[in-house]
């Protein structure tokens, strides 16, 4: 990724009788940030910043978020525009790709999508491992994390080729594992996907069709927004492509919780540049 962070005026820090200069950049939308990263090696000392409210933890071409100011942008799109006027592949392809589909780009891209929403016959052995009252995030975590055990041709994130294989595939299943672990928890039988539905109906029909009848899916359910979540720490630490995930499918579970119960979830929200 070419950094496209502007250098401005550095900013000066005294501290333990020390004098020290630190970068200063400026981004496309944001505050300035400064550059502390050689403050601890030049000073020997560290920032204080618990839940990091004012520390942005890399730079992103992808998402920016403020908090305070309601501000959520998905490649410089508001995120209640991308809501309202694009479809969650649609999004999808924003977020891979740095821009929208033309129509026949977003042809191709939902096709190679929708024929890659099945899961391999010996993946369905991993929900059995579970206890049938087992939470479908708990699920999710252990069966998304077991996807590189099936796909070794895209476990290097290091390589832009298999990176994308690896979102593609993941984009597509991740419907199917999700419906497979609400059916789990449910005590159904599994329902596989159908190339005719689209993305959203897909998943409603898998969660909610049985053998005894099929689902009728609504088309006001099935106008689907978008939900993305980068993971820019899980990428800093180089976990695998499907080991990322499962981080965040963790996260969220811990929030869901917090909110059903009333609990604290944490820091204010925090400014990303």
């Amino acid at each position: 990724m070419e950094s496209k962070l502007t250098k401005k005026a550095p900013a000066t820090l005294n501290v333990n009788g020390k004098q020290l200069e630190l970068p200063v950049y400026g981004g496309s939308v944001g505050p300035d940030v400064v550059d502390i990263r050689k403050l601890y090696s030049e000073a020997d000392v560290f920032t204080f910043d618990p839940g990091f409210t004012s520390t942005g933890s890399c730079e992103s071409q992808i998402t920016y978020i403020d908090g305070d100011e309601g501000t959520l942008l998905y490649r410089g799109y508001p995120i209640d525009q991308l809501a309202e006027h694009s479809s969650f592949i649609e999004v999808c392809y924003l977020l891979l790709n740095g821009e929208l589909p033309s129509p026949a780009q977003l042809k191709d891209f939902d096709k190679t999508i929708t024929y890659h929403t099945m899961l391999h016959a010996q993946f369905d052995r991993f929900f059995e491992g579970f206890r049938r009252d087992a939470h479908p995030m708990a699920i999710m975590v252990g069966t998304v994390g077991a996807l590189a055990a099936f796909y070794h041709d895209s476990t290097d994130i290091n390589d832009a080729r298999q990176r994308m294989i690896a979102s593609h595939r993941l984009i597509a299943k991740m419907p199917t594992i999700a419906a497979r672990a609400f059916k789990y928890h449910v005590g159904q039988p599994f329902v596989s996907p159908r190339n005719e539905l689209d993305y959203a109906s897909n998943f409603l029909r898998m969660c909610f069709a049985v053998p005894a009848e099929d689902y009728e899916v609504n088309p006001v359910l099935a106008r689907d927004g978008c939900v993305f979540h980068p993971a820019r720490r899980s990428r800093t630490e180089r976990l695998d492509l499907d080991g990322a995930p499962c981080r965040l499918i963790r996260r969220q579970s811990v929030c869901l919780h917090q909110l059903r119960h009333r609990l604290p979830l944490g820091p204010r929200p925090w400014r990303r540049q």
